[in-house]
C-alpha cells in the first residue's frame, strides 16, 4: 500500500525509524508499503496509521483497503514465475517513464519477440515460457483499458531497434507495432540515436513509476526481481537523468518517421 508510504513521509519518519517504534523489522514494513504480502493486515495499517497521526476517517478508509487486499488479481495465479511486486505496482501507476538500452519494453512487445527473448533466457521450459508470454501479454492491456490506462514514455536506445530479435519478419512486426502504439493518445515514444554519442543514461535501463499522492518508485530490473528505490533523493537523481536522456532524444514526430524508414529498408 503505497499511501502508507507517503503517510510515513509526511509524518517524518524513515522506515527504519517507524519499523524500531512499531517493533518491527524494516523488511516487514517494506513489504506492506510494496504491497508484497498478499494480504495486508487491517490491524497492522491501523497500528501504523496512529503512529503516523492520521485521521479516523482515513484509517478506516485505509483499514477497508488491507480488508480487501485478500482479493487476488490475475497475476497471482503465476506468482510461482513472477517473483517480485512489479506487475502490481505497474497496474497502480499513473504515469509510467521508461528507458531502455537493449531490449524493446514489454509493454510494447509483439507476441513473436516476447517469445524470441524467452526461448534465449536460461532454465526456461516450454510450458513455462508461453506462460510468461500469456503474463507479458496480459500486463500490455493496461495500456487500452477504458478506465484511467497510464500515460507511458518510453525512450528506447537506437540499439533497440538495430538488434534483430528473431529475424527480420519478427522485428518488422516489432517496428510496426511501435509505430502502431505511439499513436495511442496515452503513448509517447522517443529513439535516442547513436549520433548523441555520450548521454546521461549510460549506466543502464531504469523505470520511473508516478502513482496519485505523488508516490514515486524507481525499477531497475534484474534477472531475479529487481531493486526498487524509494528514497527521495534516489528518485530525483534518476527524474534528472531521465530529463536529461528525453532532452536528448528525438521527438515523438521524428521517432516516428526514423521507425517508418527502418521499417522501409528492411
Amino acid at each position: 500500500m503505497l499511501q502508507m508510504r507517503r503517510l510515513r513521509q509526511v509524518a517524518g519518519l524513515s522506515q527504519e525509524e517507524a519499523a524500531e517504534r512499531m517493533g518491527w523489522n524494516r523488511s516487514k514494513l517494506h513489504r506492506l508499503e510494496f504491497g508484497r504480502n498478499q494480504k495486508i493486515k487491517a490491524s497492522d495499517v491501523i497500528a501504523l496509521c496512529r503512529l503516523y497521526g492520521v485521521s479516523d476517517a482515513e484509517t478506516d478508509a485505509l483499514a477497508d483497503l488491507a480488508r480487501q487486499s485478500g482479493k487476488r488479481s490475475w497475476w497471482h495465479r503465476y506468482s510461482d514465475i513472477l517473483p517480485g511486486p512489479y506487475i502490481g505496482l505497474e497496474a497502480e501507476a499513473t504515469t509510467i517513464r521508461e528507458y531502455e538500452v537493449t531490449l524493446v519494453p514489454g509493454l510494447l512487445q509483439t507476441e513473436d519477440y516476447i517469445r524470441q527473448i524467452l526461448r534465449h533466457s536460461a532454465g526456461s521450459s516450454e510450458d513455462e515460457i508461453e506462460r510468461r508470454v500469456t503474463v507479458r501479454l496480459e500486463r500490455q492491456k493496461i495500456l487500452t483499458r477504458p478506465d484511467s490506462p497510464p500515460r507511458l514514455w518510453a525512450i528506447l536506445d537506437e540499439s533497440v531497434i538495430r538488434r534483430e530479435v528473431g529475424g527480420p519478419e519478427v522485428m518488422k512486426a516489432q517496428i510496426q507495432h511501435l509505430i502502431d502504439m505511439s499513436r495511442l493518445p496515452n503513448v509517447d515514444i522517443q529513439i535516442l540515436r547513436f549520433s548523441v554519442g555520450a548521454h546521461a543514461g549510460v549506466a543502464g535501463s531504469f523505470v520511473i513509476l508516478d502513482f496519485s499522492g505523488m508516490d514515486q518508485v524507481v525499477y531497475i530490473e534484474t534477472d531475479r526481481d529487481g531493486f526498487y528505490l524509494e528514497d527521495t533523493d534516489e528518485v530525483e537523481r534518476y527524474r534528472l537523468v531521465y530529463d536529461k536522456i528525453q532532452a536528448a532524444a528525438g521527438s515523438t514526430e521524428s521517432t516516428i518517421a526514423f521507425l517508418e524508414d527502418v521499417l522501409s529498408e528492411m
